[in-house]
């Protein structure tokens, strides 16, 4: 693959938060799972084309999370550091992208059958229950681990600058607590702006070490 186009791929990251944001800005204001049922029908009977819409964004937000997250583990790979911490990086993604998928998926059949008057409430209700649940998530576990592995690559090591890496620890750790959807809604803008920091600086300490390997090789050979 062209070297330019690989440089191009933590910007998955701006991609991914956008998306995200167009995908719920179009399913809108979602009823809560204890909201009384006629609410949730009147609701997705009336918003099911929109809802429909922000499950397939949502969709395509998950692709481009999967890239990032990519990104991010050949970053942490390319360093001196034990390969558990990129590991760590690459299974939280993982499981972030899968739980982003599930959720899509939830949007997309609830915008599917909002107006099928033929679903009985209790299943409508059920699926919902799905789509609102909120608290500690399994997207939430597998954002805590990939940015606690990223902040651990960039504190203890160098294959992020202090500053990233010092945020995401918060926000890391915060996925793990009941407000952990307000930190998702920052590390939307986190991923945005790590994501142009990685395309600006690929890996920096890496290239460092690949320049400076021939040199040692040369001194080595003159001894």
């Amino acid at each position: 693959m062209n070297i330019r186009l690989v440089r191009l791929i933590p910007l998955a990251g701006i991609v991914y938060a956008a998306l995200e944001v167009i995908g719920n800005l179009s399913i809108g204001d979602f009823p809560d799972g204890d909201s009384p049922i006629a609410t949730i029908i009147a609701n997705d009977s009336t918003h099911h084309a929109g809802i429909a819409r922000g499950g397939l964004i949502l969709h395509w937000a998950a692709f481009f999370l999967a890239f990032f997250a990519v990104a991010l583990w050949a970053r942490i790979r390319s360093s001196d550091l034990h390969p558990a911490v990129a590991a760590a990086a690459l299974l939280g993604g993982a499981v972030a992208v899968v739980d982003e998928l599930a959720a899509a998926g939830v949007f997309s059949t609830i915008g599917f059958i909002g107006d099928k008057h033929t679903i009985a409430p209790a299943t409508l209700q059920a699926v919902h229950l799905t789509g609102s649940g909120g608290g500690l998530i399994s997207g939430d576990g597998g954002l805590a681990i990939m940015l606690l592995a990223i902040a651990t690559a960039g504190i203890a090591g160098r294959a992020f600058p202090r500053w990233l890496a010092w945020s995401a620890l918060p926000l890391g750790l915060l996925q793990l607590t009941p407000i952990g959807f307000f930190a998702g809604l920052v590390f939307l803008l986190w991923a945005a702006v790590a994501g142009v920091y990685m395309a600006m600086r690929p890996e920096p300490a890496a290239s460092a070490r690949r320049e400076s390997s021939p040199r040692l090789a040369r001194s080595a050979s003159t001894i």
